[in-house]
């Protein structure tokens, strides 16, 4: 490991705030892939998205693991690591990363003190959640102890505005989008068919090349687009037509 240091306020950065998963992804993709000489663009962008791949990067350089897009010893020690030291090395990363945060009195912490720990990064609202939440699961796949109150943290919150219920959204991808058999639903009110009818024009699903589902879904009215937003809706089209092809 290399040699921890104290972080200044002029070396403060945002911490990661890109899905733990996704990190996983590229640490299994890094594993089959090789660690290349440098992560630049041209060697993720066949894997990732440009926002994806770009917070992906920043989550790297804040952990150590890259030093501007080249690889550090650390990225090389995490990819190559056996399972039952990974976890251990994992952990290591995280308490020299996150400077701020009382390792020591995770397991008592509350919600309101994980939140003050992470003041100290230039982040807030959205991205703040975000961040919070990849560190949770970061420490929860490293085994480092913490409170239940602060695990569940790492949930994801769906607002309910203007959004289907949980029985519409599963029916959607498994019903409407694979099959239109009547049999199929018995065992949703008749409104939520009526519901589920509307959508079916502005929904899209793909098959992932590396398995699992990606349910695209358009609720607009197309009229009231602004310039930007009409122009950031067909790209996604694009994107999601040229996947399939």
């Amino acid at each position: 490991m290399e040699q921890e240091h104290s972080i200044t306020p002029n070396e403060i950065i945002s911490p990661p705030y890109v899905s733990f998963s996704t990190f996983k992804t590229l640490m299994d993709w890094l594993r089959a892939e090789g660690v290349p000489l440098r992560l630049d663009r041209s060697f993720w962008r066949s894997k990732f998205s440009g926002s994806t791949g770009t917070q992906l990067i920043a989550a790297l350089r804040f952990l150590g693991l890259v030093q501007g897009e080249s690889p550090t010893q650390d990225l090389y020690t995490l990819v190559d690591s056996i399972p039952e030291d990974r976890k251990f090395i994992l952990g290591e990363i995280l308490k020299r990363s996150y400077v701020n945060i009382a390792f020591k009195d995770l397991d008592r912490a509350t919600p309101s003190m994980l939140k003050g720990w992470f003041r100290i990064y230039p982040i807030d609202g959205h991205t703040l959640r975000k961040a919070m939440s990849f560190f949770v699961n970061a420490s929860k796949d490293a085994e480092i102890p913490m409170s239940n109150s602060i695990q569940k943290m790492a949930r994801t919150r769906i607002s309910k505005t203007n959004r289907p219920s949980t029985r519409i959204r599963q029916a959607t991808v498994g019903q409407i989008v694979r099959s239109t058999q009547d049999s199929d639903f018995k065992s949703i009110p008749k409104q939520d068919i009526i519901q589920l009818n509307n959508m079916r024009g502005n929904l899209m699903s793909l098959n992932l090349e590396s398995g699992g589902t990606v349910t695209v879904e358009l609720s607009l009215d197309l009229f009231k687009l602004s310039a930007k937003d009409r122009e950031f809706i067909m790209k996604l089209v694009d994107l999601t037509q040229n996947y399939e092809s």
